[in-house]
């Protein structure tokens, strides 16, 4: 029987490179972004396997959007979250936070609600969502990106909790980037980027194995533990320290 995915975020970055993978498979493919020009030249790629819609998660129609799309991909097996955004702000402005905060959390519960009780009265399903390295500690240039990331990271594991409880059959997987080579890749400090076809191809072999956390790529793990238990002390020093790191060309 045919599977059907639903990504949403998928005109560009992994999101595209998963939506691309799984429809060569013979998926059927429900894909939501924001640019309706990107979304058709998806669509136009594989029109027998992909379908869209049009919407941005930080509308506040998104749970209903959401719920009448899959009502029309008659259901759906899997979300895969991979929309957010980041705007780095030193200078700590009041609507850049809250952007972040209406796309990456707002949005984020929008998406993830609409699926997980879909999920819950169909029996089963997969729930698979994008945070980053970035929620295991703060930063002095994207707080609000950090602590949204946080978040994400604490609900997606209190909805694993939560239906390990109520026996509803929900698989939650966490995918944990650190540096991807897309446009939110932003910074003077990056390092070990990784190719966003590579990222994508660790992210389909995470999903397909349902697990319930995944780095990508799989070397992340070591600076997550160590960030983890690293002293502020030294990640203070760290993070405000003036010496740069070779961005990559």
């Amino acid at each position: 029987m045919q599977e059907t995915i639903l990504i949403v975020g998928a005109t560009s970055g992994i999101g595209k490179k998963l939506c691309e993978k799984y429809a060569a498979e013979g998926y059927k493919i429900g894909a939501i972004g924001r640019r309706i020009h990107l979304l058709e030249q998806l669509k136009s790629s594989d029109p027998e396997h992909i379908f869209i819609k049009q919407c941005d998660i930080a509308d506040i129609k998104t749970p209903f959007i959401l719920s009448d799309f899959i009502k029309e991909l008659n259901g759906i097996d899997k979300l895969i979250l991979t929309a957010s955004v980041v705007h780095p702000n030193p200078e700590l402005e009041y609507i850049i936070e809250e952007s972040m905060i209406h796309t990456n959390v707002n949005g984020f519960i929008a998406v993830i609600n609409a699926a997980y009780q879909h999920f819950k009265e169909k029996g089963s399903g997969q729930i698979v969502a994008i945070t980053s390295i970035a929620a295991i500690r703060g930063n002095n240039s994207t707080p609000a990106y950090n602590a949204s990331k946080a978040f994400q990271s604490s609900y997606l594991e209190s909805l694993r909790l939560k239906s390990l409880h109520d026996k509803n059959n929900i698989i939650i997987t966490e995918l944990v980037p650190g540096y991807v080579e897309t446009d939110m890749a932003k910074g003077n400090r990056l390092f070990w980027m990784a190719d966003v076809n590579k990222a994508a191809l660790q992210c389909k072999q995470a999903i397909d194995k349902k697990k319930s956390r995944a780095f990508i790529t799989k070397r992340w793990r070591l600076i997550y533990w160590l960030l983890k238990f690293l002293p502020s002390f030294a990640y203070t020093s760290i993070i405000n320290s003036k010496l740069k790191l070779q961005k990559r060309n």
